[in-house]
């Protein structure tokens, strides 16, 4: 064989021996998918038993726990309907209560509306009663009483007449206060119980009056009076330098000795030393002025003595703004015309401020209801055939 066919054959049996390797492994090959395709639904099976078998497990338990779950809702919803059946008779009691309650309330506030006008119709009853009794005890008094009985309701209205007058004109709330209270004495001695309105206005006048400041009248003129004297002794102001003698009785010169003779500069200045002795030279800080004349001086005094009496008749007035204006006018004299310096003068301006201050006038009340109320009644028991 040549070579050439020697290499064909050679090809050739490889060949044949790779189609025998491959016809093999087609064999095995065949095998094995024969095998897996038997396996297959196997394990499909096991799996989807797997899977059931879990989902029914899951499934029981979320079945079981959603019976829990309902039976304890049912309980609570139980419980609940328990509470608000429970709330609904509480609230129904309660109602039924307050109904009641009302209802009460309407009873009683019945009963007392009629109380209340039995009361009325008592007290009117009561009223009508008393003055029933009053009028037959006044016609009893006026008759037991007679003559006596007039007098004293006389009286009584004529110190009402006095107080009134007393108060409103001379302004003296002492004196009508002391008349008050004995018109009130006369209307109690009457034993007629008619009055008891008269002196409750009586009582009510005499209250007001007691409830006014007091005014010491008599002590402040008394101090009026005491500056009035006091004027002539303060010191006027002198202004500028003045001289004022110290000594009175002239010196005593030496007498000449036997023998000496009359010596001229001795005798003047023996003169100047007397004369020294006799004068002093007072030296003031204000500006040099003229000193007021005697009859100025006069006229001053006398004027300044005027005003503490016209303070003391506003006083007797109860002129409140008379008063304070002369009081005024004196302190402001007193500090322009005398030694501002002086403790005299300084303790005179005080006192005058002091009293100026004062109120003398205060508000008076009236009081002239009791004597109309008196009067009134006197009118009326008048026409009844009374008084």
């Amino acid at each position: 064989m040549s070579e050439k066919e020697q290499n064909d054959k050679g090809i050739d049996d490889t060949s044949d021996y790779e189609d025998a390797i491959e016809g093999e492994v087609e064999v095995i090959t065949d095998a094995d998918n024969g095998k897996s395709s038997q396996r297959l639904p196997m394990i499909l099976a096991a799996s989807a038993l797997v899977i059931v078998a879990a989902g029914l497990i899951f499934g029981y338990r979320y079945w079981v726990d959603m019976k829990n779950t309902l039976l304890d809702l049912n309980h609570a919803l139980q419980q609940s309907n328990s509470e608000q059946v429970k709330l609904a008779q509480q609230l129904q009691a309660a109602q039924s209560e307050a109904e009641q309650q009302k209802q009460k309330i309407v009873e009683q506030g019945d009963a007392l509306a009629a109380q209340h006008q039995r009361l009325l119709e008592a007290k009117t009853a009561a009223k009508q009663a008393g003055d029933q009794f009053y009028r037959s005890l006044s016609e009893i008094q006026t008759r037991l009483g007679g003559k006596e009985g007039q007098w004293r309701v006389a009286e009584a209205e004529y110190l009402l007449r006095v107080a009134n007058h007393r108060l409103s004109l001379m302004a003296d709330p002492a004196t009508a206060l002391e008349a008050l209270r004995s018109a009130d004495e006369r209307l109690s001695a009457t034993g007629d119980p008619g009055w008891a309105p008269v002196r409750d206005l009586v009582a009510r006048e005499i209250t007001q009056l007691t409830a006014l400041p007091r005014v010491d009248v008599a002590g402040i003129s008394a101090q009026l009076a005491a500056l009035s004297s006091q004027v002539e002794a303060l010191p006027l102001r002198d202004e500028g330098v003045s001289m004022v003698s110290v000594k009175t009785e002239q010196p005593d010169l030496p007498a000449l000795a036997e023998g000496e003779s009359f010596d001229m500069d001795r005798v003047v200045d023996d003169f100047w030393q007397g004369f020294k002795s006799m004068m002093v030279i007072r030296h003031h800080d204000r500006p040099v002025s003229a000193m007021l004349p005697p009859e100025q001086r006069y006229f001053l005094l006398q004027n300044l003595r005027l005003k503490l009496e016209a303070a003391k008749a506003a006083l007797m007035g109860r002129n409140q703004t008379l008063y304070a204006e002369n009081l005024g006018s004196a302190a402001d004299w007193a500090t322009t015309y005398f030694e501002s310096g002086d403790p005299a003068v300084v303790g005179f301006r005080e006192q005058l401020e002091g009293l100026a201050k004062q109120e003398i006038a205060p508000a008076l009340p009236d009081i002239t209801a009791s004597l109309r109320a008196l009067q009134a009644r006197r009118q009326r028991i008048s026409q009844e055939g009374g008084l």
